[in-house]
């Protein structure tokens, strides 16, 4: 039986790969480089250390990796303090797991970030524990930031399920022994193959109900 409902932030509850593509894209450009749907794939779901050496490397960039994640992270505050690009039927799904679930979030986007969208005024306390990716050995597609959100709520990882858009992400609550439900991003979809790995599959969050949730 679930006990624990956890969130992905990043391409699940957020639209924000309009806003991370942006900022990279700008930076590539400071390079005279263009930023791919292959470099997009490459740094969807990994974590803050992850993708700034990932952008070091691919970029040449002569930057620290503090001071590629203050670029792209600066930007994207920015962005957020305007107003957060939440997805049909975010706010709802954490509404209604809150009532009925231990609810946690467990991201590997930049703390900073995460803490917005869990402080944004329609979320605020509906979230009983969030465990970053830059705080666990390895981000996803490994299970540690799961494993860490579980223990925060004081459930067994397998009584929990995990609500996720990349494969990286499916990958890592397969992992951690959860329940998975997809809700893949239709432009930058997982293969079929870790698709399939996933308990559910969905079209978006608007479908996530209760019956569902207990269903798993």
């Amino acid at each position: 039986m679930i006990e624990g409902v956890l969130f992905d932030v990043d391409g699940l509850l957020v639209d924000s790969e309009p806003c991370w593509t942006a900022a990279r894209r700008q930076l590539a450009a400071e390079t005279g480089q263009d930023w791919t749907d292959d470099d997009k794939r490459a740094c969807m779901g990994v974590s803050t250390r992850e993708w700034s050496g990932y952008m070091i490397r691919r970029l040449g960039l002569g930057l620290s990796p503090g001071e590629v994640e203050a670029r792209i992270i600066g930007f994207i505050k920015a962005e957020y303090a305007r107003a957060i690009p939440f997805l049909p039927g975010a706010i709802e799904a954490v509404r209604l797991a809150s009532l009925h679930f231990r609810v946690g979030i467990a991201s590997g986007s930049h703390r900073d970030l995460v803490d917005a969208v869990a402080d944004d005024p329609r979320l605020r306390g509906k979230f009983a524990a969030v465990a970053y990716a830059d705080d666990v050995a390895a981000g996803k597609p490994k299970p540690d930031v799961y494993l860490a959100a579980a223990r925060k709520l004081n459930l067994a990882p397998g009584s929990c399920a995990c609500l996720e858009d990349s494969a990286n992400g499916i990958l890592a609550g397969v992992a951690a022994g959860m329940k998975v439900i997809a809700v893949p991003d239709p432009a930058f979809p997982p293969p079929a193959a870790i698709l399939a790995k996933a308990d559910r599959v969905l079209a978006s969050l608007t479908e996530v109900d209760l019956h569902l949730l207990r269903g798993l």
